[in-house]
């Protein structure tokens, strides 16, 4: 299964994403590309990362159609603090 995890570089997705990885699933890290993931398991390595700075994306109106745009089964958002951002992207999912 394809998998995008929003904001996983942070302190959940420093969790979820190689769990997610192990158990056989397509990770793809959306992210600013600002840090780097709490522990180094060798596994990040089998992770797509894409670069979108979420407030720009927002702004521009056009974030939810980036996250479309990356084609997956599952979309997990660990970053999501407004309820306007939450419905842009369901509407566009």
């Amino acid at each position: 299964m394809k998998i995008i995890i929003i904001g996983g570089t942070g302190h959940i997705g420093t969790y979820l994403v190689p769990r997610l990885a192990l158990a056989g699933h397509e990770i793809v890290c959306v992210s600013r590309e600002e840090r780097q993931p709490y522990t180094k398991h060798p596994i990040w390595k089998s992770v797509k990362q894409f670069k979108i700075d979420r407030d720009k994306a927002e702004a521009q109106g056009d974030f939810g159609l980036q996250i479309k745009a990356l084609k997956a089964d599952v979309v997990i958002d660990l970053i999501c603090f407004k309820p306007e951002s939450a419905q842009m992207l369901t509407e566009a999912l």
